[in-house]
């Protein structure tokens, strides 16, 4: 895998953007189609990250193996944005600029997305937002080549809430936790009416991006007296968050957070697992022949059980796949059949509407059920565990 350091793209910088986009595009080999993704190899992402890097590679590894595409062998050139913006951008344009990407294949996170949408659109290389939840970076300007491929986080606690109907009875004090950036505070925006409307009380509580000491925040969720809490952020905050809970002793009757889905939630809290509510674009008990197949090759290369990270880098490959075998290699003709086709991927229906927005998929409610993340509600059957089980 191709990698490279802040220090040695802040060195070339100049040079990167010396190099006309068209340059680059046809240094590429005639039998190869290069496609390009920064991903947070290290940084606040990186635990989550290194899954979709694993979904790309088993995607590229697949589409080789069976001949490319149309004759063309894959080549997807992935460097380590670091978990920073900033680097994600520079890196993009080294790909479009350098390495002659076609196509780059989303990083993790929404705000690196969005750098990403500022480096393509101006270079007219499309862009699949692989796990970029963030409505707001395509509601708040008309984007050309950038296309969300995930389930749009307005709706992330949208599945819990809809649980707290069913199970909370007269326990109606909900407490809604949100990162302060876009997606996390869409999320919280959307849910809050959506609870009320249902009879809760609802209030909320923001931290500053990154944030690991929830322990003032903890103290005003137990003044007001929660019985459920959803925590809107990203991963390791959300471990923290839980950890501190743990410790204060606070138990509340209903815990989601959105990444809890995450295998390696886990690995983290052991059995305090047990009963915390997820949302989740995937699952491995989703069945279909096409996730069937994706989840053995998956625990035959990678040894475990995808999470829907991999699962969402895999769906995007399988986009690119079908606009090159039904337009070819040219950019303009990617995203033309991305703006304007329906793909069924193992996440299900790909489709974005005029904006580029995600609107074929949905998101799944998890719960750790029995040391396994379950799908809950909804047209899984299933039921959800109320109340959560009693810190360990």
């Amino acid at each position: 895998m191709n990698s490279i350091s802040r220090r040695t793209f802040l060195g070339s910088a100049a040079a990167v953007g010396a190099l006309g986009v068209t340059g680059g595009r046809f240094a590429q080999a005639a039998d190869t189609i290069s496609i390009g993704a920064s991903l947070s190899l290290t940084g606040r992402f990186s635990d989550s990250a290194k899954y979709v890097e694993e979904g790309y590679r088993l995607w590229e590894e697949q589409i080789n193996a069976a001949g490319g595409i149309k004759g063309s062998k894959i080549k997807i050139t992935i460097y380590d944005d670091e978990s920073n913006p900033d680097t994600g951008r520079v890196l993009t344009q080294r790909l479009i600029d350098r390495d002659g990407a076609v196509a780059i294949l989303g990083p993790y996170s929404s705000p690196i997305t969005d750098a990403a949408a500022v480096v393509v659109e101006r270079s007219q290389i499309p862009l699949v937002g692989t796990i970029a939840s963030d409505s707001s970076i395509w509601t708040r300007r008309k984007l050309k080549w950038s296309f969300q491929a995930f389930p749009s986080s307005d709706y992330d606690h949208e599945g819990f809430i809809k649980v707290l109907g069913e199970k909370a009875g007269d326990q109606k004090k909900l407490a809604i936790i949100f990162e302060e950036n876009p997606f996390s505070i869409a999320a919280k925006d959307w849910a809050v009416p959506f609870a009320e409307k249902m009879g809760f009380t609802v209030e909320t509580y923001g931290y500053a991006p990154g944030g690991q000491d929830f322990r003032s925040i903890i103290e005003k969720i137990v003044s007001f007296g929660a019985h459920a809490v959803s925590m809107g952020g990203y991963y390791q905050p959300s471990i923290a968050l839980t950890r501190q809970m743990i410790e204060r002793g606070f138990n509340p009757d209903g815990y989601h957070f959105i990444q809890a889905a995450d295998g390696v939630t886990k690995d983290a809290l052991g059995a305090n697992v047990e009963g915390i509510f997820g949302r989740s674009a995937w699952e491995a008990s989703v069945k279909s022949a096409a996730n069937d197949a994706f989840v053995g090759a998956y625990g035959k290369k990678y040894s475990r059980t995808p999470s829907y990270h991999s699962a969402a880098a895999y769906a995007a490959g399988q986009v690119l796949e079908a606009a090159i075998k039904a337009k070819g290699a040219e950019p303009e003709a990617i995203r033309d059949y991305i703006a304007s086709s329906d793909v069924e991927t193992v996440l299900g229906n790909f489709k974005v509407n005029e904006k580029g927005q995600q609107v074929g998929y949905r998101y799944l409610s998890t719960q750790w059920q029995g040391g396994t993340s379950k799908v809950v509600g909804g047209e899984s059957g299933a039921a959800a565990e109320w109340p959560k089980p009693a810190w360990k």
